[in-house]
């Protein structure tokens, strides 16, 4: 279950990279249109949008962990 936590980060900053290097839509691509006009908030807000969803998606699994496998211990 630790292993999949640490693979949804990575699975995270591959969709970001991925977005901005060849998407039409997503926050990816909103950050980097944002980028090019110089609209430092939507920036923020987006890399804030992403950071949330990451923190959220880590949560669901620690949480997961903790359901799924009580004798499992946590350091």
């Amino acid at each position: 279950m630790d292993n999949l936590r640490v693979t949804m980060g990575w699975a995270w900053t591959y969709l970001v990279v991925a977005e901005l290097v060849a998407a039409n839509s997503g926050l990816g691509y909103l950050i980097l249109n944002a980028m090019r006009g110089l609209y430092t908030d939507v920036i923020l807000l987006g890399v804030f949008t992403i950071g949330i969803l990451g923190l959220l998606t880590d949560f669901l699994f620690k949480w997961l962990r903790q359901r799924l496998l009580p004798w499992s211990a946590e350091f």
